[in-house]
């Protein structure tokens, strides 16, 4: 075990006085000495019995209260007083209702003396079951309250309670580091950080209101920080199944979408428009895109394109410093991060995001034109539609730029046609490149 290392659990709570009690034993009962964990409850407005439940634990654990106002549901807020806090070196974040085993703190201490600078992520069951009436859920919940709701975690039943993170554990042989977005796995029902590492980004972000992906955005943060992800197998917890106060998917998609305003790149806004797809495996595919298409077009000159320079002009995908020269490229997406930080020191002059312009927040027809390069065919078929979709609502004039003879066959997603609903006038060609002019195609009726 870690010498000199301690941990902080922080416990987000609203109403739910019989859930956060079941928590709150399994806590009393962990191996390690008291001395090594305090507990905080972060009551975010309760007006059940929920401050004599928490403080009734308080001969048996180092346990704190703080209540904040009932101004709506803020979990972020809630949390990031118990950060304050915090006088231990590592943070747990445990969601009310979540049970642990009695050696949970033994190991978050010896995974974080292994790991210097990582996120600890454990097994979570049951984050797929909201049905608190269903067999397997009425069968744990009776062993769940009895004076030793731990042993929940010893029960074989507890196979049919998956989290849905585990697949890809396993797949990245828990080194979330090889995925290209471990930060989607930061689930705070249970996650343990380095207490300094969470002051140094700034915490929850306290501008999330009602429920979902306050936590996701930390752990964006966390990961652009250079935080690394990993999870753990000795850190195992059950979520137990409980009713909703309301509908969460009211304020998730809400909430998501503040996600992506607070960071407009390529990872976040594929997050949110891509529901059935493996985005992962789509970012990894465009931080590799670039070797196989072209991104000079050294043949091409404004005249091919739109001679009228007026206005914002916005070019998409992959490019070079002389191309965005040549045709006088105000505004670049950039596809990959490489290429947009190269852009951004070469011409910083150029407003340059990482992005590919799937959500934007600026009003209708804010360029004058925008450019697609050949990007648009490593883009699966569902998600060119809404890109083609936003800009045209965003650019008065959108130009796509179709190159023949690459070699894409490594590539796992191509596409060499444009979706139904567009229309592409060819403009002209010039050797290899095509240029199109693109419009939607009129509604008939």
């Amino acid at each position: 075990m870690g010498l000199g290392m301690g941990v902080t659990v922080i416990i987000p709570t609203y109403n739910r006085s019989d859930l956060l009690e079941r928590t709150l034993l399994c806590l009393r009962h962990q191996e390690a000495d008291k001395s090594l964990f305090e507990v905080i409850v972060c009551d975010d407005g309760s007006s059940d019995d929920t401050q004599k439940v928490a403080c009734s634990f308080e001969s048996y654990l180092d346990l704190r209260y703080c209540y904040q106002t009932d101004l709506g549901f803020r979990a972020g807020t809630a949390r990031n007083m118990g950060l304050h806090l915090a006088k231990h070196e590592i943070c747990v974040y445990l969601d009310t209702g979540v049970l642990i085993g009695a050696d949970l703190i033994r190991n978050i201490i010896d995974f974080h003396s292994r790991y210097k600078g990582t996120v600890g992520l454990g097994t979570v069951h049951g984050m797929n079951q909201k049905d608190d009436q269903h067999p397997i859920a009425r069968y744990l919940q009776s062993i769940a309250l009895s004076e030793h709701p731990e042993a929940c975690l010893r029960n074989p039943m507890l196979k049919t309670y998956p989290d849905s993170r585990q697949m890809r554990f396993d797949f990245y042989e828990n080194d979330l580091d090889r995925s290209s977005a471990p930060w989607s796995f930061f689930w705070t029902s249970m996650v343990s950080v380095e207490t300094r590492i969470l002051r140094d980004v700034g915490g929850f972000d306290e501008s999330f209101q009602g429920w979902g992906h306050e936590d996701l955005e930390l752990g964006y943060r966390l990961w652009k920080a250079g935080v690394h992800f990993r999870a753990d197998p000795s850190l195992r917890a059950l979520h137990l199944p409980h009713e909703q106060f309301n509908p969460v998917q009211m304020t998730s998609r809400k909430n998501h979408l503040h996600f992506v305003r607070l960071h407009q790149e390529l990872p976040v806004e594929l997050s949110y428009v891509n529901e059935t797809l493996n985005y992962e495996m789509l970012l990894a595919q465009f931080n590799v895109a670039d070797q196989y298409l072209p991104q000079d077009y050294d043949y091409i000159e404004p005249s091919d394109i739109d001679s009228n320079q007026e206005g914002r002009r916005l070019a998409v995908g992959y490019m070079s410093s002389p191309f965005i020269d040549r045709l006088s490229i105000t505004d670049v997406f950039a596809c990959n991060q490489q290429n947009a930080e190269l852009i951004r020191t070469e011409r910083p002059a150029v407003h340059t995001d990482y992005k590919a312009g799937f959500v934007n927040f600026c009003e209708d027809d804010y360029y004058h034109m925008a450019l697609i390069t050949d990007v648009w065919k490593v883009i699966p078929l569902t998600l060119l539609i809404v890109l083609l979709d936003e800009l045209l609502r965003i650019a008065k004039q959108v130009y796509l730029l179709d190159t023949t003879g690459l070699s894409l066959e490594m590539l796992p997603i191509v596409g060499e046609q444009l979706p139904t609903g567009f229309n592409a006038e060819p403009i002209r060609r010039i050797g290899k490149t095509g240029v199109y002019d693109i419009t939607r195609l009129a509604m008939t009726t």
